[in-house]
């Protein structure tokens, strides 16, 4: 299991062009396949906890992630399977924002463009599992840890989709962290803000 995670950290994974965005948050169930690869998403059962990884059954919904989000193009492309819980968060387009993107909100009328889901890998270090949808196409994304450190790059698609998993130290940044997303090229597109991620 630990050399197919490690494999799955370096992996990119290209998405299909994402669907129409729901007006409000609503508990999804991701569900993955036993490579731990995204396969499918849809409401959740009632009185399942936000959050939680579960071993769930066979095939395309060997396991299942639950999130609060406007529809499954906010569920990781990848799960880590060596973990029982992560939190995901949603991707906005907006420039700035502080360290821990505290004036960073999804509201109905925010310009949703992906997810952030952090876990925690080992006591030492966690992992942020950054998905991409609908942005711009054929772009190149730096993907920075907020007031720490830049921790990668991510290049969308065609149609501006993307997904990549990468590591940091779980101490980074205290115990509420952000992550910004800058695309290059000239003139530089939006920015991209995660919501606050706690710890």
């Amino acid at each position: 299991m630990k050399t197919m995670w490690k494999s799955i950290l370096t992996a990119t994974v290209i998405l299909p062009g994402a669907g129409a965005a729901f007006a409000q948050n609503r508990p999804l169930t991701c569900w993955y396949d036993d490579h731990a690869d995204f396969t499918s998403a849809d409401s959740a059962p009632a009185g399942a906890t936000i959050g939680s990884v579960v071993k769930a059954g066979s095939g395309g919904k060997t396991y299942s992630y639950t999130i609060s989000a406007r529809d499954g193009t906010a569920c990781p492309v990848q799960l880590p399977l060596s973990t029982t819980t992560a939190v995901t968060v949603a991707l906005v387009r907006q420039d700035e924002g502080s360290c821990t993107n505290d004036n960073v909100a999804d509201t109905g009328s925010a310009v949703l463009a992906g997810s952030a889901t952090v876990s925690p890998e080992t006591s030492a270090t966690s992992t942020a599992a950054i998905r991409l949808a609908g942005t711009l196409p054929n772009t190149s994304y730096h993907v920075v840890l907020k007031c720490f450190r830049q921790l990668g790059m991510i290049r969308t698609d065609a149609q501006g989709n993307a997904g990549r998993t990468f590591e940091f130290p779980t101490d980074a940044g205290g115990p509420v962290i952000a992550f910004e997303l800058s695309p290059e090229g000239t003139p530089p597109g939006p920015k991209l803000q995660s919501l606050a991620v706690k710890k």
